[in-house]
């Protein structure tokens, strides 16, 4: 039963309106404390810029955003960061992080990505009105 009420509670707080897509030129850059692998240009690498989306939804939990299972990253809303992955096949994942409600959001939302070196790929990180997180390449 608690956990039925604490689920609830969870939807309750990250729901409302879809989040709206931030351009990346406009986005802000995640501080370097929260970017946590993935920083070294190096050659055979390729560079995933990934952008958070701004709005209400989910605002109040970082978002991890996740290389091969690996978290990569801690995001909040409008934020940004460019990562330098070994080229090739990659799984990229999206999951709120953090203790109390925000450790409680839905499972990890992973996707595909192939990484070419020396290219930079842009990815968003929405959320839907129901707190469900995705990850979507984006021209933005």
């Amino acid at each position: 039963m608690r956990r039925i009420a604490t689920t609830a509670l969870f939807a309750a707080i990250v729901a409302g309106c879809a989040t709206s897509p931030v351009p990346t030129k406009t986005a802000v850059a995640v501080p370097p404390e929260r970017v946590l692998a993935y920083q070294t240009n190096s050659p055979g690498t390729g560079t995933l810029s990934v952008t958070r989306d701004s709005g209400h939804t989910g605002s109040l939990c970082s978002v991890g955003f996740f290389v091969d299972g690996k978290v990569a990253a801690l995001l909040k809303p409008g934020e940004r960061v460019s990562l330098h992955v070994p080229a090739g096949s990659v799984v990229v994942g999206a999951a709120y992080q953090g203790s109390g409600i925000c450790g409680m959001g839905a499972e990890r939302q992973e996707r595909e990505a192939i990484v070419t070196d020396g290219k930079v790929k842009n990815y968003r990180v929405s959320t839907s009105g129901d707190g469900v997180l995705d990850i979507l390449p984006t021209t933005l």
